[in-house]
């Protein structure tokens, strides 16, 4: 199990045709769904605003489920503070493999394992669906709301990643990515969120120390 876990984290950061799956085996009878290949709009909704301005943090955990060449599962546990969010990453053991942080415009992550850290250019090679979803974007789907698309025709024929989402009655509890070409998805489910409150010991930057990976 340790071993799959370790192949599931190395693929996610490493590889990148493949991303992993995820089936959500339960959801609320309110669900509502979104799927389409996808381009975003730069720009914010009034409500999303405004709750980062009153709440000012938020933090919650989840889970990352893959399905395919490579399957398993990681939890994962996070903070938003204002238009950052730190996310760290757990395997079955509880022990800690990978830290994230998502910023506006830029994306970092240190593989915790292997004791290496990705810039954003690196993770942008190394992730197709970032094409579509932005860091601005998955900012706000940690916050629990779903960003504005627009459906370009051209993208819908040619993409073969495509994007769900789910949500309850009140927030966005999970986003699902399809690759068709590498019959490869990717879940992550947000099993708690909660306004007003944050992790503080999540909150840190990657050591400069840490080697980068190679392009």
């Amino acid at each position: 199990m340790l071993k799959m876990n370790l192949l599931i984290l190395r693929h996610i950061l490493n590889k990148i045709t493949i991303i992993g799956s995820i089936t959500i085996i339960s959801l609320n009878s309110c669900t509502s769904f979104t799927s389409r290949p996808v381009l975003p709009i730069k720009q914010k909704s009034i409500e999303y605003e405004k709750m980062v301005e009153d709440q000012k943090v938020c933090r919650g955990k989840g889970t990352l489920l893959s399905k395919g060449t490579v399957s398993g599962k990681l939890s994962f546990y996070f903070t938003c503070t204002g238009e950052e969010v730190y996310i760290h990453f757990k395997d079955l053991l509880g022990r800690k493999t990978m830290l994230m942080i998502l910023k506006p415009n830029s994306v970092e992550a240190w593989d915790i394992i292997q004791n290496i850290r990705f810039s954003t250019e690196s993770i942008y090679l190394r992730f197709p669906f970032f094409e579509f979803v932005t860091p601005q974007d998955l900012i706000s789907i940690f916050w629990g709301y779903e960003p504005q698309f627009q459906i370009d025709n051209k993208i819908e024929k040619e993409s073969s990643i495509h994007i769900t989402f789910s949500s309850n009655e009140l927030t966005l509890d999970a986003l699902h990515i399809t690759m068709d070409s590498e019959k490869q998805t990717i879940d992550i489910i947000f099993d708690e969120r909660e306004y007003g409150s944050s992790y503080p010991h999540l909150i840190k930057s990657i050591p400069s120390s840490i080697p980068q990976a190679q392009s």
